[in-house]
């Protein structure tokens, strides 16, 4: 069953609490958000309120589910990054970058870089290969320029990293369902912050970060089991006790 510790419970209790009455008193009150807010900033905006929205997501997937994911909210960044995308054509040329990083970095490996000078390395060939598709598909009459999302390229170079870390001390097959891991997070990220309704509460009442708050203390003292730990140790469950 899940176990919660009683202080933090009573926070967020009246984290949520206080979140509610301001959404009450609010209720015919115009956004906090200005309608007017000019677009490039408005999108700032739009993404600073989600963000915590993210973040739950990558709490709920690591704490709840179990899943193991390379960094705490890497996965956050990049699915938020996907909602800034406006074709899946740069959800495909990030996973391509992705796997041309891994096989760049096996060749770095043979070099024995130090780790930093390295991490140099593999963002200037990230940024290159960024460069070179674009212009590639400028000469085929394509814009591509909105379709990349900028934001994750030190993410995916961390990314990377961490892969190759993991495949080394603990083999390929455990890399690789991180990686999937990872980015599965990403896509569940992206399809909660463009439900349409998220946008509304979160950028139109952001009052309502009081109630992700509120989830996310109560899930920093979860103590109970975690969903692929109970399938993992069904066997157990059905043995009967002596």
């Amino acid at each position: 069953m899940p176990r919660f510790r009683t202080p933090t419970a009573a926070t967020a209790a009246l984290l949520a609490a206080g979140s509610a009455l301001l959404l009450w008193v609010r209720s015919n009150a115009p956004p906090l958000v200005p309608t007017d807010l000019p677009g490039t900033e408005r999108q700032l905006v739009e993404f600073l309120l989600l963000l915590p929205v993210a973040a739950l997501v990558c709490c709920v997937v690591r704490v709840l589910i179990g899943l193991h994911t390379y960094g705490t909210f890497a996965p956050a960044l990049l699915g938020l990054s996907f909602r800034e995308v406006g074709s899946p054509v740069g959800s495909f040329v990030l996973l391509l970058v992705l796997s041309a990083a891994w096989v760049f970095r096996r060749g770095l490996a043979r070099l024995n870089l130090l780790q930093v000078p390295r991490s140099a390395v593999m963002l200037s060939l990230v940024v290159g290969l960024l460069v070179a598709f674009i212009l590639y598909s400028h000469a085929r009459g394509r814009t591509v320029a909105d379709a990349i999302p900028f934001l994750p390229l030190v993410i995916v170079t961390g990314l990377v990293e961490r892969f190759w870390t993991t495949e080394e001390e603990d083999g390929t097959a455990t890399a690789v369902r991180t990686m999937a891991a990872t980015l599965a997070t990403a896509v569940t990220v992206f399809l909660v912050v463009r439900a349409e309704s998220v946008r509304f509460a979160v950028v139109d009442h952001p009052e309502t970060l009081g109630l992700v708050a509120a989830a996310q203390l109560l899930l920093g003292r979860y103590t109970g089991y975690r969903l692929l730990e109970l399938y993992r140790f069904r066997d157990l469950a059905d043995d009967p006790p002596g």
